[in-house]
């Protein structure tokens, strides 16, 4: 029994030494980019954004995906998407497909102005809201909050960087 009770014991300490100080405070998104919008009907749209993570530790799991457009300070459209899922020990760029619904009261002629030569992508902002979850246990809700378009569109995707798609 006392041995029994001694392994008992010595199993978390050998667990826990034998991970390597990676954390859930490690994880972090690399890159937002936005990759297609296209209107549906008069006042739907779909989109792709394009994430990129970095998950040194377990798996796990983003749901309640949502995404507010603001332009010019006014809530312009409010997307959301599929649960997506994240191995573990991965590095990774994932294709998120969304649907949203522009915002009652907005103009979708404003965002026409986007279009023209003096474009000003720093009007448009994006935010994130999503709950991070390890794989059916404890999670947080996280909120990246006033994106600027401008930065979401600079970024160019590169050929050595795995891409999955959340379909």
């Amino acid at each position: 029994m006392k041995r029994l009770s001694l392994l008992l014991l010595l199993i978390p300490v050998l667990l826990l030494s034998g991970c390597k100080g990676k954390g859930i405070k490690d994880i972090s998104v690399t890159s937002v980019r936005l990759v297609s919008i296209t209107p549906e009907g008069f006042n739907g749209v779909s989109a792709v954004i394009e994430v990129g993570i970095h998950n040194p530790t377990i798996g796990f799991e983003v749901t309640n995906v949502t995404g507010v457009a603001k332009f010019q300070g006014q809530e312009a459209l409010a997307v959301h998407a599929d649960q997506l899922m994240v191995p573990a020990h991965s590095d990774a760029l994932y294709r998120i497909p969304m649907q949203g619904n522009i915002a009652d009261g907005f103009n979708p002629l404003r965002l026409l102005r986007l279009l023209g030569k003096s474009a000003g992508y720093e009007d448009v902002t994006f935010s994130i809201f999503a709950r991070i979850a390890a794989r059916g246990g404890i999670g947080k809700n996280i909120e990246i909050l006033d994106i600027p378009l401008s930065s979401m569109l600079s970024k160019p995707e590169t050929e050595n960087d795995e891409i999955t798609t959340n379909e």
